[in-house]
């Protein structure tokens, strides 16, 4: 499950949301990951597989993150 999903399953804002890690994600960096912006490090995509109890999982975390045209590989 991809984290927008679970935080409108579960009403949590992505500003509540970033509180719940360490550091602390603001709000604007969890849309950031949410939008595909930016990418989620290793540390934040085990502590948000750990907060969501397990629904969203490091893989849904990568997932999540859209390369730019510039970074991604022609197939």
């Amino acid at each position: 499950m991809h984290l927008q999903p679970f935080l409108k399953e579960t009403g949590i804002s992505q500003g509540d949301f970033g509180k719940k890690l360490v550091p602390t994600a603001s709000q604007g960096l969890v849309s950031q990951w949410i939008r595909g912006i930016t990418r989620i490090t290793l540390d934040y995509a085990l502590q948000i597989n750990s907060v969501t109890d397990e629904k969203v999982t490091p893989q849904d975390c990568a997932d999540m993150y859209k390369a730019p045209e510039s970074e991604q590989v022609a197939s």
